[in-house]
């Protein structure tokens, strides 16, 4: 074997190898980023010769249309690290809009080369019997290699990129003939041992210092393909060769793998995806998350260690779970099959969830940086100067992806200068240590390499410092957030909220500072109301509570925590007695303070505690002092908000005509700028519930089909922000309407099923309640009594637990009315008594339908038809004195079925004539059908024949 010589050059105190891209002051190695070493290569090679600025732009930064300000940045980081020698120094001198010469002497030496250590694996290794998920991709990167010739698969450590390439290299060998060379860069360590690890594949006997020629004569000829594997660590030794061999023979094909692209003449980059995996569904079903490759990965690794495992419904969500956790990379994956081995998936996901475990071991016929995520990672850390290493480190502290501005902010110090981190950041991205992702090119850690990096920078004993920096650079990003435009804000805000957790973690623990905890919890209550993380939000802000101390008491940060506490302990857990002491001391806080919109708000939440109650005449008086609020400040989104709960008010109790004016004022005279703000602030809807409520005012006062109008607009309303609270009410009261106009066309049942999932999926337990007592009422309806009763009494529960009572007396009416038409008159009469519903409580929801219903009860029973009329007499009166159409064609229709003598049913039927002609619109209600049939004796008719059935 030859030797080979190196050149170094020297100058001053320095010495820097060209070839190994080092700069030394003695025996110390000086630090310099890439581009200010490639800024002095090009100065040394042209000693005191003027390089243009133009000239070392495009050698440094190629094809990437760099600025001078980058050429400045990095020409002063280059003087700042010679400098070092003797500061009185200068080397590079600046020729005023010319460029830059290197002014000091230079001396050249020649130094003996390391001896070629063979490569191994010449040839092919064996490919895996089940490579998973890869297909589409080993095919593009076929296609890409018999066009292009010169592929270089890049990814980060363990993503399967040798995998890939030797899947490739089996499928290509017969169409080059068996002229594949598989040559593994691992175990070489010196870049100038990879031409004589290339030629060894090829079976030359290299007998020279210059292998290139004899390389580039046994190249030429028939069609060949090189696979150079593992090239990171060599990056630019293989980057000058692939290139000379590339570009002086044109048969030749090269395929590589490097966790960073070569970055040279016709190169074309694959970057190798992780294995794509199920989202985060609860529901999802093993049949449904075995279409996902990394599934398929952890079931088929599993599979060889345990014959007879299967993936079942029940275990998809934690199959799923694990596959996310891993980011979808294969060696990781991998490595959890080991352990689902042992532990099973349940308890290896909790192993994931509290410490990702980096030295889980895998096949022992691995690689050696192969078999744990922590060699692999270890490779590619190596591989880092050290100020990358640092910033890499300091990365960690982000979680779920952040900005390039984020990363600059808390990263950057006295040791590392913002250049240097826009530098690493950089560098990172290129060798796979960073991924990015979204239109907005979103930086992130991968979760493997962010648990590495975190003890790496515990080790470094600064984990809190930069923890301490995240939390306060992200309480100052959503302190301005809030007060933004509430229409802007998810979309700056909403991808942040991983950063947020992790910074309140880290401020509410033992490490941490609580103060910090308190001024995010702050900062963030209307983001996680926004969201409608509703229960997350009462954790935090029960946490902030329980740290406030003297000097933030009574404050408006105490203000605003209190609020979003009570908000979301209202909506997950209903009307409480603690929610309502809470919205109670945030509206003495916002007296003291002289907030208005906090009074408002405030004053609005305990008013709909007293509507669920309900107590009517409380919340007719805290509307009414929510008007005079409202009313002296001007605002018109506060007097809509006045004019809204006055409405509602008046609706339960019966007052319909006020109610409607009430309703439309506040719809007609509301600001979307205003009530924007409330939503994203509270997560609550005051147009929505307006619609929605509105919707079933005008049913009862007899324009069905508008009241579907108006019941589609509220949902599609709430639709648009993606709230969970306003979604609900819209569902809620739609489908409620929707039941009363037609309880037959299934389009309440499917209004409630959404309700029920929706609210299930955000913990809003009220109208999860409300949605099971609607599925109760449509299965009651097909004869399935038992389980409807169960869904019943379970929906009431909840209701009755988030202290939302005022749809007790008619969800069990009906459901009593229900189980009467189907025969059951006696557990009809069990349910409504059972309801204790007082008739003689006129200010009540419904209370005229309520009164029908115990008439039909009645009918059915044994009470008489004098009882029945009884009921249905002062029914009517009573729907007649309110306006409610609706109910007045009920009690006239009921009324008209249950007289047996001719002049009582005609002279029903005149009051149900009377009551049809005031229909505003011809609508097909079930309520209007059966009206028709029994003014025109259809009704009757189908009754007899329906009792005497004929063969």
């Amino acid at each position: 074997m030859g030797d080979e010589n190196r050149k170094v050059l020297s100058f001053g105190p320095f010495e820097l190898s060209i070839d190994n891209r080092r700069l030394t002051n003695g025996t110390q190695t000086v630090a310099l980023g890439a581009r200010a070493m490639d800024i002095l290569i090009s100065l040394v090679e042209q000693p005191s010769t003027v390089v243009g600025k133009y000239d070392l732009i495009e050698r440094v930064w190629p094809n990437q249309r760099a600025d001078e300000v980058s050429l400045r940045v990095h020409i002063s980081a280059l003087r700042k690290a010679l400098a070092q020698g003797d500061p009185s120094r200068r080397y590079i001198a600046n020729v005023p809009g010319r460029g830059y010469s290197f002014i000091v002497p230079i001396a050249t030496s020649f130094v003996q080369a390391r001896e070629f250590e063979p490569a191994r694996n010449a040839w092919l290794p064996a490919r895996l019997e089940r490579m998973v998920g890869r297909t589409e991709t080993v095919a593009t990167i076929k296609a890409k290699l018999a066009e292009q010739k010169f592929v270089t698969i890049v990814g980060p450590g363990g993503i399967g990129k040798t995998t890939v390439a030797v899947a490739v290299a089996h499928e290509m060998r017969s169409a080059f003939d068996g002229e594949v060379r598989f040559v593994d860069l691992g175990p070489i360590d010196d870049a100038s041992l990879v031409a004589p690890a290339v030629a060894s594949a090829f079976g030359l006997a290299i007998q020279t210092t210059d292998v290139l020629p004899l390389l580039i004569d046994r190249l030429t000829g028939a069609p060949k393909l090189i696979v150079l594997d593992s090239c990171e660590h060599l990056i630019d030794g293989v980057s000058a060769l692939a290139e000379k061999l590339f570009g002086h023979v044109p048969t030749l094909h090269l395929l590589a793998t490097s966790r960073e692209a070569l970055r040279v003449e016709g190169e074309n980059v694959h970057e190798l995806a992780a294995l794509a995996c199920p989202p985060d569904d609860q529901t999802i079903l093993a049949s449904d998350a075995l279409k996902y490759p990394a599934v398929q990965l952890l079931v088929d690794r599993v599979k060889v260690l345990q014959r007879q495992f299967d993936l079942h419904d029940q275990d998809a969500p934690v199959a799923a779970g694990i596959c996310r956790r891993l980011d979808g990379i294969a060696l990781a994956i991998e490595l959890a099959a080991g352990r689902v081995d042992v532990y099973g998936l349940d308890k290896t996901a909790s192993l994931l969830d509290g410490h990702l475990n980096l030295s889980w071991g895998g096949r022992r016929t691995a690689m050696p940086r192969h078999q744990t995520l922590n060699a692999t990672l270890e490779w590619s850390y190596q591989l880092l100067d050290e100020e990358q290493r640092h910033v890499l480190n300091r990365l960690s502290v982000f979680s779920g992806g952040f900005t390039f501005e984020a990363a600059i902010a808390v990263v950057a110090d006295d040791a590392v200068d913002e250049a240097k981190v826009a530098d690493c950041l950089w560098e990172l991205r290129s060798k796979s240590m960073i991924a990015v992702y979204g239109p907005s090119a979103r930086l992130r850690l991968l979760d493997t390499t962010r648990a590495f990096a975190a003890q790496r920078l515990a080790e470094g004993g600064q984990p809190g410092l930069f923890r301490r920096r995240h939390a306060l650079y992200f309480s100052d990003l959503f302190r301005q957030g809030a007060s933004m435009d509430a229409s802007s804000w998810p979309k700056a805000l909403g991808i942040e909220v991983g950063n947020l957790r992790a910074a309140m973690n880290w401020a509410f623990s033992g490490e941490g500072d609580a103060k910090v905890g308190v001024d995010l919890a702050a900062a963030s209550a209307s983001t996680w109301m926004g969201m409608a993380l509703l229960t997350e939000c009462r954790q935090w802000m029960a946490k902030a509570i329980s740290c406030l101390d003297a000097m933030n008491s009574a404050s408006r940060q105490e203000m605003i925590i209190q609020s979003a506490l009570a908000s979301s302990m209202m909506f997950t857990l209903g009307m409480t007695e603690e929610s309502y002491a809470g919205w109670t001391k945030a509206r003495l806080l916002a007296e003291d303070l002289g907030d208005v919109e906090y009074q408002l708000v405030s004053l609005l939440v305990l008013w709909a505690h007293k509507i669920r109650v309900p107590r009517y005449a409380e919340a007719i008086d805290l509307a009414d002092r929510c008007g005079k609020v409202a009313e002296a400040s001007g605002d018109r989104g506060a007097i809509a908000t006045a004019s809204y709960m006055r409405g509602v008010t008046y609706h339960h109790t019966g007052r319909l005509a006020q109610a409607e004016s009430m309703l439309e004022a506040s719809l007609h005279h509301d600001v979307e700028a205003a009530r924007q703000a409330i939503i994203e602030q509270f997560g609550y809807d005051r147009k929505t519930d307006a619609l929605a409520v509105l919707a079933n005012l005008v049913w009862l006062r007899g324009s069905p089909d508008q009241a579907q109008r108006l019941g589609r607009m509220s949902i599609d309303e709430a639709r648009q922000f993606g709230q969970a609270v306003p979604l609900c009410v819209a569902l809620a009261w739609t489908a409620f309407t929707a039941y009363l106009t037609n309880p037959e066309d299934g389009k309440a049942d499917a209004l409630a099923n959404e309700l029920v999932e929706h609210a299930g999926k955000h913990a809003v337990d009220s109208y999860y309640g409300f949605g099971l007592a609607m599925q109760a009422l449509g299965k009651v309806r097909q004869g399935a009594i038992e389980a409807a009763t169960d869904l019943l009494y379970s929906g009431l529960e909840k209701l009755a637990a988030a202290r939302y009572c005022v749809f007790h007396p008619i969800l069990q009416a009906e459901f009593a009315r229900c189980l009467a038409v189907l025969g059951h008159t006696k557990q009809a009469v069990a349910v409504f008594e059972r309801a204790n519903i007082d008739l003689d409580d006129e200010n009540q929801l419904f209370v005229p339908e309520l009164i029908r219903i115990r008439g039909e009860l009645a009918l059915r029973g044994t009470e008489g038809l004098d009882a029945c009329k009884g009921y249905f007499l002062r029914a009517i009166e009573m729907s007649d004195r309110r306006g409610s159409l609706s109910w007045t064609l009920r009690r006239a229709t009921s009324l008209a079925i249950a007289e047996t003598s001719d002049a009582g049913r005609e002279e029903a039927k005149s009051i149900l004539r009377a009551a049809l002609a005031k229909f505003r619109d011809e609508s097909d209600t079930f309520d209007l059908r059966l009206a028709h049939r029994v003014l025109d004796g259809s009704y009757w008719r189908d009754r007899m024949e329906d009792q005497n059935p004929t063969s």
